[in-house]
């Protein structure tokens, strides 16, 4: 019995292991944490002016079990009932770098709107969608939430950055002054993300 018990204590120990329930941070681990599925592309409520009536839809999908919470604004009437309006920047892309010393390796994107004869001149870059006053929503784990942007928004020189948060729970008492800082995160989405051939739609809808 005494050469055999470190025996059973380790298969105790394996068998507790293997039986406790794992949490996985993502729900799809095919998917990063939060993404933009494309939805479809038409004519919408123009927010300004400005703003082409040809918009793209997109759907914030939060796919990580933490909530995710969106800054937004409260769209026009004539908008769609299941849409949001969300919070965003338009960022000029940086330059675009070769990887040299490696041979047929480069960090370029695609040729964009590759059919096209002749470059199309590029249209001023839009402010994006920034209020002072707004609202915010929450996505729960494993859901997703509807909003678009016109076709101006995505560029082959530009993209959109949505800010988010995690909806996690308020803490008690006061800061410390010790702890100071908050963390920044942002879903990058450009027109090199879009399929193919919405691609090519949108260079013909400017």
């Amino acid at each position: 019995m005494l050469v055999l018990s470190p025996f059973v204590s380790a298969w105790g120990q394996s068998k507790s292991q293997k039986s406790a329930p794992t949490t996985r941070f993502v729900v799809d681990e095919n998917r990063s944490y939060v993404y933009l599925r494309f939805d479809h592309m038409g004519t919408g409520v123009k927010l300004s002016d400005d703003e082409p009536s040809k918009r793209v839809w997109f759907r914030f999908v939060n796919n990580c079990n933490v909530g995710i919470v969106l800054r937004t604004f409260t769209l026009p009437a004539g908008s769609r009932k299941d849409e949001i309006g969300v919070m965003l920047d338009v960022v000029r892309d940086a330059p675009q770098f070769r990887i040299r010393g490696v041979q047929g390796v480069s960090n370029s994107p695609p040729p964009f709107n590759t059919q096209s004869p002749e470059p199309t001149r590029e249209t001023k870059m839009p402010a994006g969608y920034d209020f002072e006053v707004g609202s915010v929503e929450s996505i729960p784990s494993g859901k997703s939430v509807l909003f678009s942007v016109p076709v101006t928004h995505l560029s082959k020189s530009w993209h959109i950055e949505i800010p988010y948060e995690f909806n996690v729970p308020p803490g008690k008492g006061p800061r410390q002054p010790i702890v100071g800082g908050r963390p920044r995160m942002v879903l990058l989405y450009s027109a090199w993300d879009l399929p193919e051939d919405v691609q090519q739609q949108i260079q013909t809808a400017r």
